[in-house]
């Protein structure tokens, strides 16, 4: 039978207005309310990405119906390079991980969402947090982060190797870290290989602060690592290759790691991002612990993972508070965090019996009273990463200590300057 044209086009407008009722209830929960879809960045590429899917995936699972988070993972390399050009596009996701040296950079460029009033709805205070860490997350009295984990870097010890040298226990001091490595050092085998390349400067920044130095000023313009602090911690770097002779020279990137793994170096100091990876190698008998004391005062480098809401052309603050209730999931549950080599920011959860167990990350754990955490300024990195390249040119012995950071130094404060102008 014909249908008559106006009929037809009757037919079609019920169809459609059936289609979008449809759509409709498949978007809503049990109570009629629409579920709030949250974007979620990421740079968790490596295998700790699937520990941070596994809390994902039960938050979805625990809150489906009403909120939903999409996860989005990219390579650190181009994750800020991406972020910058979405957030001025705007087209910013819901929430993203951002590490804590970045968030002034990008507090100060309009490129975050204050957290202070939505922390608060949430009952997120200092008390519930490591102190250096949650007050790390402030920028020019706001705060802007907040801290999902810290990462230090830690000794690691061949416990065999200690064991065939007489010693039951790793160096706690520098003296005492010079003294085993030469009891260590024969052959092809050294006591410890002092990479010349990353992570060095995080190496060097626990010895300056171990020193009684500082890094960089807090308005982050003046580098305070040329000081007679600074380059007294550079020397001391420096006397494991070139005086002591306990290191091997001009490693190259990773050379360290490779000769930890071969056995053919009882110390190395590195990350705690470095356990699960050397707990796959069944061969290699290893411990950690915190990291020799160089100066006087325990002090040690660490970073953080904090959350971060970007910025929003149009903020919605229904998903705003989505993200939040997401981001205090993440944290309470954050033992499973922990597991992919990581200390949870929360002291309930580093405190709980089953943090206790992971017997590295526990150890590592030690020297959460003394962490180190960069200034905040968005010109820290202008001024620090010179000292870097510093680092790495008086361990190959191609400057002195003290030319290396006087060099750095004039370098990174005229970068801060000249960033401070536009």
């Amino acid at each position: 039978m014909k249908i008559p044209k106006m009929g037809l086009l009757l037919l079609l407008s019920f169809m459609l207005v059936l289609a979008g009722c449809s759509s409709k209830q498949t978007d809503q929960n049990a109570e009629g309310s629409s579920e709030i879809v949250l974007e979620f960045w990421n740079g968790f590429t490596g295998p700790d990405g699937a520990d941070m899917k596994k809390i994902v995936d039960q938050f979805n699972e625990e809150n489906k119906g009403k909120i939903h988070v999409k996860t989005q993972t990219m390579p650190w390399a181009n994750y800020y390079d991406k972020f910058r050009t979405v957030v001025s596009q705007g087209k910013a996701p819901d929430v993203s991980i951002m590490h804590l040296d970045q968030i002034p950079s990008y507090a100060s460029t309009g490129s975050l969402t204050e957290l202070d009033e939505l922390a608060a709805e949430l009952d997120l205070k200092e008390e519930d947090f490591i102190s250096q860490v949650w007050k790390a997350g402030i920028w020019e009295g706001k705060r802007y982060g907040i801290p999902l984990d810290v990462h230090p870097i830690a000794l690691y010890y061949n416990k065999d190797l200690l064991k065939e040298a007489g010693y039951d226990a790793p160096p706690k001091t520098y003296e005492e870290l010079v003294e085993m490595s030469k009891a260590l050092t024969k052959g092809d085998q050294y006591g410890i290989a002092m990479p010349t390349l990353w992570p060095s400067q995080l190496i060097y920044f626990s010895s300056l602060y171990q020193h009684g130095g500082e890094s960089v000023s807090p308005d982050g313009l003046k580098a305070l690592y040329n000081s007679s602090e600074g380059v007294e911690a550079l020397k001391k770097l420096v006397d494991l290759i070139h005086k002591y002779e306990v290191s091997p020279k001009n490693i190259q990137q990773d050379g360290e790691v490779t000769l930890f793994r071969q056995g053919k170096s009882a110390f190395h100091i590195n990350g705690i991002w470095m356990i699960n990876g050397f707990k796959e190698q069944k061969d290699l008998n290893f411990g950690t612990a915190p990291i020799p004391l160089f100066g006087d005062k325990p002090a040690t480098w660490a970073g953080s993972h904090n959350f971060v809401l970007p910025k929003q052309k149009n903020p919605d603050p229904e998903k705003q508070k989505a993200a939040m209730k997401f981001i205090k999931y993440v944290i309470d549950n954050s033992i499973q965090w922990a597991k992919a080599g990581q200390i949870p920011a929360k002291n309930s959860v580093r405190e709980s019996e089953e943090f206790k167990e992971l017997e590295h990350q526990a150890n590592i754990a030690e020297q959460v009273p003394y962490l180190v955490f960069p200034p905040a300024s968005p010109t820290y990195i202008e001024v620090w990463v010179p000292a870097e390249e510093g680092v790495n040119l008086a361990l190959l012995a191609k400057k002195t200590p003290e030319q290396a950071l006087k060099d750095a130094a004039s370098k990174g404060e005229k970068q801060a300057k000249e960033k401070a102008k536009k």
